[in-house]
């Protein structure tokens, strides 16, 4: 039970279930520092998730921007998130 406490937050930023191109903008080992980062594109309007390390596996706090149907639209925002947030991004499957 202690453990669910924090899943209203990661549930209003859940990976989208949709297939396509997302942007990943950090890969982080502490959720919080994730969870920040999140936080801040969210507020400027960019779909900002964290994916969750599977169990088992590295703690390694992926964020990511979206799911992108076409890989153009995808690159574009990554160049917007690079030239205006400072990001070093990169397009995902």
């Amino acid at each position: 039970p202690a453990a669910a406490a924090p899943a209203p937050a990661a549930a209003a930023l859940a990976e989208p279930s949709a297939t396509g191109f997302a942007i990943q903008v950090a890969a982080l080992q502490k959720r919080e520092e994730a969870d920040v980062i999140v936080k801040r594109l969210v507020g400027k309007g960019y779909p900002a998730y964290v994916v969750v390390p599977a169990q088992g596996t590295p703690n390694m706090y992926r964020v990511r921007v979206g799911k992108f149907k076409e890989r153009r639209e995808a690159d574009t925002v990554a160049a917007r998130l690079q030239k205006e947030e400072q990001f070093k991004p990169w397009v995902v499957r």
